[in-house]
Order: structure tokens, then sequence, then C-alpha cells
């Protein structure tokens, strides 16, 4: 459970800092993600934390925040895609080992899947 919050808090303040970059700064969606990224990956946690893999859940949480402003527009949204991101990373990571494209399909899933909330409510 602990870790679960752990990669909750670090996915959903990673996906809330790049779309602030965007709608505060006027910061594209890219720029705001490699901002976050980049940052993410150079701070340094505490050593239970960076053995748990911090820095991957950093750089899905900033892929999930480049979703268009227009879905992603209330702390609401952001805790929704953010369980979802985290959910997700948590249950693949035993059988997806590496990086190839499963940090940015996690966040293509957990992005589609609030849209798709928000069409049918």
């Amino acid at each position: 459970m602990k870790l679960f919050i752990v990669k909750f808090l670090a996915f959903y303040l990673a996906c809330l800092a790049c779309t602030t970059l965007q709608s505060s700064f006027g910061l594209s969606p890219i720029l705001s993600a490699a901002f976050v990224g980049f940052i993410g990956t150079f701070y340094h946690f505490s050593s239970w934390i960076e053995k748990k893999g911090i820095h991957a859940i950093i750089y899905a949480g900033s892929f999930a925040g480049m979703c268009s402003p227009e879905y992603l527009s209330g702390h609401e949204q952001m805790v929704f895609i953010s369980l979802v991101g985290s959910s997700l990373y948590l249950i693949s990571k035993p059988y997806l080992n590496g990086f190839g494209g499963k940090l940015g399909t996690i966040a293509f899933v957990s992005s589609l899947l609030l849209v798709l909330s928000r069409t049918i409510w």
C-alpha cells in the first residue's frame, strides 16, 4: 500500500506540473513533459524511493499531463488519471520489463479512460 501511495503521488505531481506549465506558462505539451521529466530525473529522492523506480512513474505522469486541458481541467480528473496510471504501472511492472513504450502506453490508456468516462457521464 505504501508503494502505491508513493507511485500515485509521483504520477499526480508530475501530471499536475506538466499541466500547470502548459496552462500558466504557455509551454507546449511536449516541452512541459520534457521539463518535468528532466527535473524528475535529476531530483534526488530517499534511497527507499530511488530503489522503487520513481523516475519511470514521473515520466508516465508527465506524459499523461500532456492531455488536453479540456479533459484534464480539474483535480478530480487528475486524481482519476493518476489512480488509473499508477495502478496500470504497478500491474504491468512484473510483465513488461524495460521502458520500450510502456510509459507512453500507460499514459495513453489512462487519458483514453478519462476521455471515455467524460463522454459517458
